[in-house]
């Protein structure tokens, strides 16, 4: 069958229930409304309210009103019940998740109603059928591109703490949570996401996701990702693709963020010890928000940069992170530093040791391009060259790159090929060699361009231009053995 719902804002949301298969995999049909045109400013001083509605709360049907629990997501009024299985501490621990997952961000989370001002509300109690939904459905809100405040979003916590638990590894409070975080960042324009566009691997430890292929606590992710909910990938609504990290960061505003940094060691080789080409130095390290990378630091230098390892049932493990040394890196006396990043870059370093590979240099001779030699330590001066400053090695840029073209050398960042706003006024994207895209001074690329002087991925985020809407959004969860 199909169901429909009109909403008293005018979108309708359509659910496709054709038998059984369809109810695992259901469709979400998006319908949005006319789009915004006035410039969107960031949300200043936002609150966040989640309501467990300890002595109970009626919401009302009408525009979206916070202060007064009013929402166009229901057609009539109904009321709500604290949810009564709540153990011992675990409304706290919810709170508290909740708190680190908004943390890079300029918003307060509040369990208590605020007063004197406007905010964002979340009621995290009952079932899906108090407003006419269906069982199974996890959570409801409406998508502001560019932002709301005084609207009313729901995290149906009947459901939401049982089956969303299920789906990761039983723990109820990331359960809770990951409902609570999703439903709420509708407010500020997040669509649901379904994979990283890197590599297409699964955005399941976003809590943007309705994929339950790895758990843990999930956090907003400073990654551009695909949107969709179970099946192919499909546009998102206000950002395509959706960096729902940089998106929470526009709309909102800075925050502090509260999680842990990294916990990283170096494990081999020790203090005093013997290289050569190819060694390999083990480093383990963990995060709470997972690893993003790690990089493996000679005299001051980056030399090489290893992904994260995967996420799974229960988060990203504590790993061994094994670097190689390239076999380019010069002999001589060597500091050896190992740098781990969490995915927004929040960074830990790992007590340097020094080390030697054949025999400490005695002069730039036996160094590589640009460096000197001093104490028996081949390294490169403290980069200076800007973007678009003519450079003759990689280590002389701020970007690590140093891009030759049939008019010169410049120092370079990576962009998107075909995009206008990828690179800064005054330069252009232009494809490489081997079809990558690095920003040069306009007009400098030339017919000819171009090679970069050593491989090596770059990290950038792209600033997708918002489009204006607004859609609602319903959570709905597959149970098990359905």
């Amino acid at each position: 069958m199909i169901r429909a719902m009109r909403l008293a804002s005018s979108f309708i949301l359509v659910i496709a229930l054709a038998g059984s298969a369809a109810a695992k995999v259901p469709r979400l049909i998006e319908v949005p409304g006319p789009p915004r045109t006035d410039p969107v400013p960031v949300l200043a001083d936002q609150q966040l309210y989640l309501n467990r509605c300890e002595m109970g709360c009626t919401v009302k049907p009408g525009a979206a009103d916070a202060t007064t629990d009013s929402s166009d997501l229901v057609q009539n009024q109904a009321t709500f019940m604290q949810y009564a299985g709540w153990m011992p501490g675990e409304w706290d621990a919810v709170v508290q998740c909740v708190k680190e997952v908004y943390s890079p961000y300029h918003v307060a989370i509040t369990d208590q109603r605020p007063v004197g001002s406007l905010y964002n509300e979340i009621i995290v109690a009952g079932t899906p059928g108090a407003i006419g939904l269906d069982p199974g459905v996890g959570g409801v809100a409406t998508v502001y591109c560019g932002g709301t405040t005084n609207a009313v979003s729901f995290a149906f916590a009947e459901t939401a703490v049982n089956d969303f638990a299920q789906e990761d590894d039983n723990n109820r409070v990331w359960g809770i949570c990951w409902v609570i975080a999703q439903e709420t960042a509708h407010l500020y324009g997040l669509s649901h996401e379904y994979s990283w566009t890197d590599d297409n691997s699964s955005a399941c430890n976003d809590p943007m996701t309705y994929r339950f292929n790895c758990g843990g606590q999930k956090f907003f992710r400073n990654r551009s990702a695909n949107c969709g909910e179970f099946g192919p990938p499909h546009g998102c609504q206000c950002n395509n693709p959706q960096n729902s990290h940089q998106l929470l960061l526009n709309v909102l505003g800075p925050g502090t963020p509260i999680t842990p940094p990294p916990v990283v060691s170096l494990t081999i080789p020790t203090n005093g010890a013997q290289i050569q080409n190819g060694s390999a130095v083990h480093a383990m390290a963990s995060s709470v928000r997972g690893i993003g990378h790690v990089e493996l630091w000679l005299n001051n230098h980056k030399w090489v940069e290893a992904k994260g390892v995967p996420f799974g049932i229960a988060g990203q493990p504590a790993s061994d992170y094994t670097l190689t040394l390239p076999t380019n890196v010069p002999d001589g006396v060597i500091d050896v530093v190992v740098k781990a990043f969490d995915d927004i870059l929040v960074e830990t370093d790992t007590p340097l040791i020094t080390v030697t590979k054949g025999a400490p240099c005695a002069s730039a001779t036996s160094c590589a391009k640009g460096q000197k030699c001093d104490a028996g330590k081949c390294y490169w001066d403290t980069p200076t060259g800007q973007l678009g400053d003519t450079c003759d090695y990689n280590e002389f840029c701020l970007s690590d790159t140093c891009t030759s073209t049939d008019q010169g050398n410049y120092c370079t960042t990576p962009c998107v090929l075909g995009s206008t706003d990828s690179c800064v006024a005054g330069f252009e994207c232009v494809a490489t060699s081997d079809a990558q895209g690095v920003c040069l001074p306009t007009g400098r690329g030339g017919g000819g361009c171009c090679s970069v002087e050593r491989d090596g991925s770059r990290g950038w985020w792209l600033h997708a231009a918002a489009a204006f809407g607004v859609l609602t959004i319903l959570l709905r969860r597959r149970r098990p053995g359905r």
